[in-house]
């Protein structure tokens, strides 16, 4: 989650303008662009998320694009397997 979600902010939108600068138009599915467009229309961002290579189901939030919190979940294992992605939309995005 670290590595996928939490460098989001800092490496993908510096690549998604050098590319954008270079004249790259075919950016669907780099740089994490998809992902990171989630702040334009939410206040606050959870995922919820389990690997088979891990025993600890996780939980990222972030209400802001720059910073984010990781935690086990306290419900524990709910998910067996896979990813929950929950946006909460700002008033202005309903």
């Amino acid at each position: 989650m670290i590595e996928n979600l939490g460098t989001i902010a800092k490496s993908g939108t510096t690549n998604f303008l050098e590319a954008l600068k270079a004249g790259n138009i075919n950016l669907i599915g780099q740089f994490g662009v998809g992902f990171y467009s989630t702040f334009l229309a939410g206040s606050k961002i959870i995922v919820v998320s389990k690997s088979n290579n891990d025993e600890t189901q996780w939980i990222w939030t972030s209400e802001a694009a720059a910073s984010y919190q990781i935690k086990p979940d306290p419900e524990g294992n709910t998910l067996g397997r896979g990813t929950i992605v929950r946006i909460y939309l700002k008033e202005d995005a309903q």
